[in-house]
């Protein structure tokens, strides 16, 4: 007698790259946390007569870090726009070759914008510069939060990048087809 569920296929372990992506999707995560609780907290200030100063400057610093923080999940995971209909359109061959092309560009952009925000935070360190606001902190601690968030996108990228190079199927791809398989056929067009 057959089992009434098909059986889940096997995953592969997680490697130390997904357990870092995990980590920085997690604090991503815990930064939109902090804006709401910052936000209520600020809200209530209002009422009470309570100054809460700089909260507006947390909130900007917190939605920025957790926007780049989740970059390289987000990839990962096929959250981030590509040229799919156009893939889907051709043969294995081109698409391969569409793939690394497009890749090659992502990793480039990539690269240069964890290089760009990186030393632009290293500059603010340098010259100790701080923030204008009503809190005033050195500008590198906000600032790295983007540059390892950069970093990690450059990362799963040159994953990404490297497996399609050794001819297999991207993370990303594979996460499309496991929704396409569950029935999930929410970001189809």
């Amino acid at each position: 007698m057959s089992a009434p569920y098909p059986a889940k296929p096997v995953e592969p372990p997680k490697r130390w790259l997904d357990h870092l992506l995990d980590l920085f999707a997690a604090l991503g995560a815990l930064c939109i946390l902090a804006v709401c609780i910052v936000m209520i907290a600020m809200s209530i200030s209002r009422e009470t007569q309570i100054v809460l100063k700089g909260g507006d400057d947390i909130v900007s610093w917190l939605c920025a870090a957790s926007a780049f923080l989740v970059l390289g999940q987000t990839f990962q995971h096929g959250g981030i726009v590509r040229v799919e209909m156009l893939l889907e359109a051709v043969g294995p061959k081109r698409r391969w070759v569409l793939e690394i092309l497009s890749l090659s560009i992502c990793l480039v952009f990539a690269g240069y914008a964890a290089w760009a925000l990186g030393t632009f935070a290293w500059q603010s360190w340098d010259i100790g510069d701080v923030s204008q606001g009503q809190i005033v902190i050195p500008l590198w601690i906000p600032q790295s939060f983007a540059v390892v968030g950069a970093l990690g996108f450059l990362l799963a990228v040159a994953d990404e990048w490297l497996r399609v190079v050794r001819h297999q199927k991207p993370r990303y791809q594979l996460a499309q087809e496991a929704k396409l398989a569950s029935g999930d056929f929410g970001e189809t067009v």
